[in-house]
């Protein structure tokens, strides 16, 4: 156990981040476009760690990069033998402490068919050479939101996959207090019939005190207008230390298709707000999303990029990204050559 919220406290990802994680393995072959559309934007302005499976899919990553005119040689290419992109679900959390270092912290991830994705924590500790904590909680970083002062927002699926645990809601909560720092839970219902249960897909911090949450159109969708309704007013006025808590609602894209697109699955990057386009959605209601950000986020650099690709296979932006907080001292990036399997994980 760490301590309390005072001690550690999982930062917020629109605060400063000293580097990204890409989950590039399945996006080389799900969505290529994208790959190059986030390494363009992100390429020089923050660094980045992509995880590939071998060298021979490096090599694939760099050509890909390079004939689309992009540095490949700025990105730190680490191996890992993992079978999912979804970095943010099977990736680490950080935990700040009050002296500015980290710790990571390695939670259950809970697809038996991909053991090795639930070694990932441990081994990018070992890569960043910084302290690791196993934490005895199932949970998918999805449905994780931090307003990085101790306010956790996430979703009742969270018990549902910690039953087999023998777990309650008060348990889960005591987990996320005693590891995470989490002083307050807000629990929310997760949108009707999509699959992932997860907070990302409807909800996201912009600032400590200021969270934007989705509205369907009833029309399109009238039980999650219902649902997100519901969960806006579970949100608002919630304490923070800045004050109670300011809800801002953002359009949710059509799903009448099956598809379930999402404005807030964003990927904050120090300044710049990566945020998912869907070119045959309605454009006025992308406009309203865009906008919405713009007026929360002035100085930000508001950059859509297409997830028409990427949807599909159940996430956007957030999911193949992670975000590794700043610290005090400069943690131990790895180089620009490729960086060979990770010890601590089987081939």
């Amino acid at each position: 156990m760490l301590g309390d919220w005072v001690s550690a406290c999982a930062p917020g990802e629109f605060e400063k981040q000293a580097a990204m994680m890409l989950g590039i393995n399945e996006l080389l072959s799900f969505a290529p476009q994208l790959t190059v559309d986030v390494v363009g934007a992100l390429v020089d302005h923050i660094p980045l760690i992509a995880i590939v499976v071998s060298e021979e899919q490096r090599r694939q990553a760099v050509t890909l990069l390079s004939d689309w005119g992009l540095p490949a040689q700025q990105i730190h290419f680490v191996s890992m033998p993992v079978r999912g992109m979804w970095v943010r679900d099977y990736g680490p959390t950080f935990v700040r402490w009050s002296d500015g270092s980290i710790t990571i912290l390695d939670a259950e991830y809970p697809p038996a068919d991909r053991p090795n994705d639930d070694k990932v924590p441990s081994a990018v500790a070992m890569l960043l050479k910084v302290p690791v904590a196993q934490v005895p909680i199932t949970l998918e970083g999805g449905n994780l939101l931090t307003n990085g002062q101790g306010l956790c927002v996430t979703t009742w699926a969270i018990v549902e996959r910690n039953r087999r645990r023998g777990y309650d809601q008060h348990k889960v909560s005591r987990i996320l207090s005693d590891y995470y720092g989490f002083y307050t839970g807000v629990y929310l219902a997760p949108l009707e019939d999509e699959k992932t249960g997860h907070a990302d897909m409807f909800a996201s911090f912009v600032a400590p005190d200021v969270i934007v949450v989705g509205k369907f159109d009833p029309a399109i969708d009238a039980a999650n207008a219902k649902v997100l309704d519901r969960n806006a007013e579970v949100l608002s006025g919630t304490k923070t230390r800045r004050g109670p808590l300011k809800v801002v609602r953002i359009p949710m894209p059509s799903n009448k298709d099956g598809i379930w697109r999402s404005y807030t699955n964003v990927v904050f990057a120090n300044g710049r707000l990566l945020v998912p386009s869907y070119p045959d959605q309605d454009p006025r209601v992308e406009e309203e999303a865009m906008d919405t950000y713009r007026q929360l986020l002035p100085s930000w650099k508001i950059i859509p990029i297409d997830c028409g690709a990427l949807i599909r296979q159940r996430g956007a932006l957030r999911c193949v990204t992670l975000n590794i907080p700043w610290l005090t001292e400069r943690f131990a990036m790895p180089d620009h050559r490729y960086v060979p399997t990770v010890t601590a994980m089987s081939a």
